[in-house]
């Protein structure tokens, strides 16, 4: 299936005219109708008001963050008229995870971006990005919070293991996968992963299904001690390998054991320095 609605998530961020861009790109390549989905990422009134003094700054905040809003608005409707694309703009004042995840049903693929390490509401924005992949329902392309933003999916890699997490996300994929001028399958091999037999017939099936999609494969492999190492191992071949977009499932092993030991899912949604397109 196209993508025939992308949503875009749009904020107050220093990166979110660059994201625009690259959105408007996209959509453009797909004939796609586009939505701005502004949200910020504000901390609560009841905050503010619980301390003595502090309630006029939230007043003070909310004018801000609305005239920022407001700017966004203009600049996303020109930017849409200039490319000659359809859209809409959606924007809350409320928190940004829940109006983010509602209306990213809606869409056939979500963009959204990583937090940068300078941005100011990134205690705010700590478990924003797993939400939106875990429960959107749909594949959530998250784009790096560093880098020129330039075009993804002449050369894709698929995180590949086998599991139900990586089947959906290379069917969600497709679109980008069919029109890729390369597509590597990678697989990650661990000392608890599968035998290396093994991970060569799920290679070869993969390599089958995709081939009635006229999409051609090569293979390559990233050899990780462990699976705390696993993430980095893969984030150290996307670096070398020349590749501008993963295809990977989140959270394919249980989501407490990434959390407490690290992996592949939380190093690519933190550090990849390319776009990385999420099925769970």
């Amino acid at each position: 299936m196209p993508y025939k609605t992308v949503l875009t998530n749009l904020d107050p961020s220093d990166r979110a005219q660059e994201r625009l861009g690259f959105s408007l790109d996209l959509a453009k390549e797909f004939d796609a109708h586009l939505i701005g989905l502004y949200t910020t990422f504000m901390p609560e009134a009841r905050e503010y008001f619980s301390i003595a003094g502090c309630a006029h700054y939230y007043g003070d905040w909310i004018d801000v963050r609305r005239g920022q809003r407001d700017a966004a608005e203009e600049a996303f409707r020109q930017a849409l008229c200039g490319a000659g694309l359809g859209g809409e703009w959606v924007s809350f004042d409320d928190y940004a995870e829940q109006p983010m995840i509602r209306h990213s049903r809606r869409a056939d693929l979500v963009i959204a971006g990583q937090t940068g390490p300078d941005d100011d509401s990134r205690p705010l924005r700590k478990c924003f990005l797993e939400s939106v992949v875990l429960t959107s329902g749909r594949p959530v392309l998250v784009l790096p919070y560093a880098g020129a933003l330039r075009p993804a999916g002449q050369s894709v890699a698929i995180a590949w293991d086998g599991s139900r997490e990586a089947a959906r996300a290379v069917r969600d994929a497709m679109p980008f996968l069919k029109r890729a001028g390369r597509v590597t399958v990678l697989r990650i091999r661990t000392s608890g992963s599968l035998r290396p037999a093994a991970l060569s017939a799920q290679g070869k099936e993969i390599d089958i299904m995709l081939a009635r999609h006229a999409v051609n494969v090569d293979f390559a492999e990233a050899v990780s001690d462990s699976d705390e190492s696993a993430g980095d191992a893969l984030l150290s071949w996307v670096a070398t390998s020349g590749c501008d977009l993963v295809v990977a499932g989140a959270y394919s092993h249980p989501q407490w054991k990434e959390q407490w030991l690290g992996g592949v899912t939380r190093a690519l949604l933190e550090s990849a320095t390319v776009p990385v397109l999420f099925s769970h």
